[in-house]
């Protein structure tokens, strides 16, 4: 207690005193703070007030004549009260103190030293009172800084070790409580390794100074854990009447076309055992030689979504794998093939009626299983990015319909890209535009829909935002060719296996990026 603490200091300061011990200031401060000695202390005053309480006065009359007696010291010639009172009657009980006096008790006076003897005014000195034989300095404090490290991920830094007196400290060696995977290397000072765990590590580091002493301080060193392994998987409800598959996958190879298409299920999904929102299809024409691909994003927000997509993704692609799989298809490559001015116009003109119809027929569609299921039509919101391609020797042809996020774009040679419309981005993150009756009846829909034929053309790509925010980030980052660069390079492995390419893809998908854990799909024709 602070009492005990100043009562301890007044108390050492009269000790050295009496006896006359000389120590340095550091000493004397040493002393002070000495927790050994202030226990001692501590424990002493505890007895002396544990002994006074058995002597408590049975009143108040009792204490105060005790508390008199122990202010006024009694002579042996001065008669107690009761002597100086006529007919005491307890005068017999009391008996006269015998005290001896300084000079008859034979008690040895210890001189004061000389520099102790002050003159008027001066004012006593520590180092008076200490002397540094008596006291050993106390070794210097260590601050050892050493990095945080992830489980699983493989770790290297140096051991950062300080003194407070400014020396210079030399690691000889860390020990660890247990195994995790990661060591010293004394000849560079720090540690390395992939730790197996996570979680607070003691380690004892073991240090010299340069007068050659060793010591030793614990450290904890702090292990992360994998983020992925956070995660939970938790399997959705089998019996839920819009059940889908967590991962889907679809592979056409047919002479030169080839096309592959994955889907998957996102972590935050994955995490509270929901269902995957997004959806694609994919088909080709042998007939005609024109293909269909889509991506659709279910709405988070809507409890249906995930039918949602499924019904929107199958009824535009097989309203328009009818459509350009017949004799109007076969005219439509004609006219790719001549390219020229009016037959750009025509073929802008029939491929937007076409996707005006096929998404007025995938709006009622959901309208009919909303009012089957007694569910309102928004709970099946979602978006729609769509791309019919068809090729001519080194050309390729594609239009595209856009509507909401994600992305479609034809890439090739690398550093080139061709971005095939423009997201709808809302004023805050997740928000966007949906395929619903007033999408169809907006009279700016042709402007959804963008044409063009180009050479030397590698991929066409579609995905939903799952995979283009995670690698674009920004609407301004799908413009960047260097960033379809990187995305290119890392699918490059998954389709090089053409027998395994949508099974690879959908392995892909499962790529980690902090922040990034929405459903992914991807279609890629190469």
């Amino acid at each position: 207690m602070e009492r005990n603490a100043n009562l301890y200091q007044k108390v050492l300061s009269q000790v050295l005193e009496f006896h006359s011990l000389e120590t340095t200031d550091s000493g004397r401060v040493q002393l002070c703070s000495d927790t050994e000695l202030q226990d001692i202390f501590d424990d002493l005053v505890a007895r002396i007030e544990n002994k006074a309480a058995t002597y408590k006065p049975e009143n108040k009359a009792e204490s105060a004549s005790v508390e008199q007696q122990l202010d006024e010291p009694v002579s042996p010639d001065s008669p107690s009260e009761k002597e100086r009172e006529p007919n005491a009657d307890s005068d017999k009980d009391w008996q006269p103190v015998q005290f001896l006096s300084l000079e008859s008790a034979n008690i040895p006076r210890t001189p004061l030293p000389e520099n102790s003897i002050l003159k008027p005014g001066q004012i006593p000195s520590v180092a008076a009172f200490f002397s540094l034989e008596t006291f050993k300095p106390l070794p210097p404090v260590a601050k050892i800084n050493i990095a945080n490290a992830r489980a699983g991920t493989h770790f290297h830094s140096e051991i950062d070790i300080s003194l407070d007196n400014g020396e210079v400290a030399n690691i000889q060696c860390v020990d660890f409580a247990k195994e995790i995977g990661v060591t010293f290397d004394l000849t560079t000072s720090a540690l390395t390794g992939t730790p197996l765990e996570s979680g607070d590590i003691e380690m004892t580091v073991t240090w010299s100074r340069s007068n050659g002493q060793i010591h030793s301080d614990k450290v904890i060193f702090i292990v992360n854990p994998d983020p992925r392994s956070l995660w939970k998987i938790i399997a959705p409800p089998a019996e839920d009447k819009y059940f889908k598959e967590n991962i889907d996958h679809k592979l056409l190879h047919e002479r030169d076309i080839r096309i592959a298409a994955a889907s998957r299920r996102g972590r935050s999904h994955e995490h509270v055992g929901s269902f995957r929102d997004d959806d694609f299809y994919i088909s080709h024409c042998p007939d005609t030689g024109w293909s269909i691909m889509l991506v659709a994003d279910g709405a988070g927000s809507a409890k249906n979504s995930r039918q949602g997509s499924l019904i929107v993704t199958d009824t535009v692609g097989q309203y328009l794998t009818k459509y350009l799989g017949g004799d109007r298809g076969r005219e439509l490559s004609e006219i790719v093939k001549r390219w020229e001015q009016a037959d750009q116009q025509n073929i802008g003109a029939a491929l937007t009626h076409q996707f005006h119809q096929a998404s007025i027929m995938a709006v009622n569609n959901i309208k009919n299983e909303s009012i089957a299921a007694e569910e309102s039509v928004k709970s099946y919101s979602t978006t729609l990015l769509v791309a019919v391609t068809y090729r001519s020797g080194d050309d390729l042809f594609a239009a595209s319909f856009w509507m909401g996020d994600g992305a479609i774009a034809a890439y090739g040679p690398m550093g080139k890209v061709r971005v095939l419309g423009t997201p709808d981005s809302g004023e805050y993150a997740g928000q966007t535009r949906f395929l619903d009756a007033d999408a169809v009846q907006d009279a700016e829909f042709s402007k959804r829909v963008s044409i063009g034929k180009w050479k030397d053309i590698s991929h066409l790509i579609l995905m939903t935002d799952g995979v283009s925010d995670p690698f674009f980030e920004t609407d301004n980052g799908l413009l960047k060719a260097e960033k379809w660069d990187v995305l290119v390079s890392e699918l490059s492995p998954a389709l090089n296996d053409i027998d395994k390419t949508s099974e690879q893809l959908a392995e892909w998908l499962n790529f980690f990026i902090p922040g990034n854990h929405d459903d992914r799909t991807i279609v890629v024709y190469w």
